[in-house]
This record gives C-alpha cells, structure tokens and sequence, in this order.
C-alpha cells in the first residue's frame, strides 16, 4: 500500500473513533453547558476548527469537505450530538456557531443550520 492510502485509512480510523466516541457521549444524561445554550446537532454536521477554515468551507461542496478532512482541519459531528454553544465566540456572522461536545477539548465551528435547541429541559426552567 501506498503511504497516502495508509494515511486516508488511518484518518478514516481515527475519524470513526471520534464520531462513536461523540455518539455515545450524547446517549447518557442532558448536557449540562456552564455557558451558552444546550444545542443539539440536526443531521451531519461538517464542523471547522477554525472561523477561518468554515468560512472558506461555505458554500459546501464535496470536493472541498473532503480536502478539509484530508486535511484534519473539519470533521463531522453526528446527528442528535448534544453540544455547548459557544456564545462569546468574538465573530459577528449569524450563519456560524460555535459549539463543544460533551467531551470535547476542542470547539467546533458549525453551520446554525446544523443545530436546534436541545430536546433536554434548560436547569434555569426549573424555577418557571
């Protein structure tokens, strides 16, 4: 096999690993975000590392996911993926949230198309 295939397998590997390790984090109880609304992520979200990197990302096409990826700069965040939204994120585009896993050590920049408000009840509703 060819280093560049070898390569694309390993990403592929540690790209699944992420993504069932982000599944079943979001199976266990609600998220609990410190700041920021608890989102929920709605279909396969392409999530960038960097502000930089989504805007370059949008509009989507595939050969351009695809080189991200390659790239290790964007990855996807499962459907149904309970997040942290990120609410001071410093950028003024209303199309792009920023938003942590549940064990994320990382923030992800994502489409606002790609997120709702979490089906879980807010801890601050307990009081209505």
């Amino acid at each position: 096999m060819t280093k560049l295939k070898l390569s694309l397998m390993a990403a592929a590997a540690v790209s699944g690993f992420l993504m069932m390790n982000s599944a079943s984090a979001s199976a266990g109880a609600p998220l609990k975000c410190r700041t920021g609304d608890a989102l929920q992520i709605r279909g396969d979200a392409p999530a960038a590392i960097s502000y930089d990197v989504y805007s370059q990302l949008y509009p989507l096409s595939a050969k351009r996911l695809a080189l991200f990826q390659e790239a290790g700069t964007v990855r996807h965040l499962p459907d149904g993926l309970d997040v942290c939204e990120i609410a001071d994120d410093g950028v003024a585009d209303p199309s792009a949230v920023l938003v942590r896993g549940p064990r994320d050590k990382m923030a992800w920049w994502v489409s606002a198309d790609h997120v709702e408000a979490s089906a879980a009840k807010p801890a601050n509703a307990a009081n209505d």
